[in-house]
């Protein structure tokens, strides 16, 4: 096995790197800065491409291109916009099949992050007015906007979740990897 070059050794530090501080990021400031999802991006593009010439260029647009996956949970407001140009940034750097993975795995990890990390905000009993609200939206057949201090109306972080998708990734055996 021949030693890794100085851009394959960054582009493996990269990776947890920038999950660690997009969790940092989305936990105390509740966004994901524009400035590190482009510099993530343009890592990614470069190292890829000095790794591995044009291939690398392909390499680094298709894990992109996987990443607007995402882009109609954030039409849904499931997902905020710095988690979309979070896994762009990504994308670039861990190419298609990871960035798959990581997606598929962290949106299932979401749905049992997201509601952990709500009820850590509001407790129990703003999940509890959620549930309430939800009745009386399915009996009355209306819907009824979220109030403040229940669940449905915070905004969780998501980056968490794709964080522990990653992590996953690196656990399981995974067809293409």
């Amino acid at each position: 096995m021949e030693p890794l070059t100085l851009s394959e050794m960054l582009l493996q530090w990269l990776i947890p790197l920038g999950f660690a501080l997009a969790v940092i990021f989305d936990l105390t400031t509740n966004k994901i800065p524009n400035w590190f999802c482009c510099a993530l991006l343009v890592s990614g593009v470069v190292l890829n491409v000095v790794i591995s010439g044009w291939s690398g260029m392909g390499f680094a647009t298709g894990g992109s291109l996987v990443a607007l996956l995402t882009v109609p949970l954030y039409a849904k407001k499931y997902i905020a916009a710095g988690d979309v140009k979070f896994m762009l940034g990504m994308g670039a750097l861990m190419g298609p099949t990871l960035t798959l993975w990581v997606l598929l795995i962290g949106i299932a990890c979401g749905a049992l992050i997201a509601p952990l990390l709500a009820v850590t905000q509001v407790g129990w009993q703003g999940l509890a007015m959620t549930f309430k609200r939800y009745y009386q939206c399915a009996i009355t057949r209306t819907y009824f906007k979220p109030e403040p201090g229940e669940v449905a109306a915070l905004r969780v972080p998501y980056a968490p979740a794709l964080a522990a998708g990653w992590l996953l990734t690196l656990w399981l055996p995974l067809p293409g990897l």
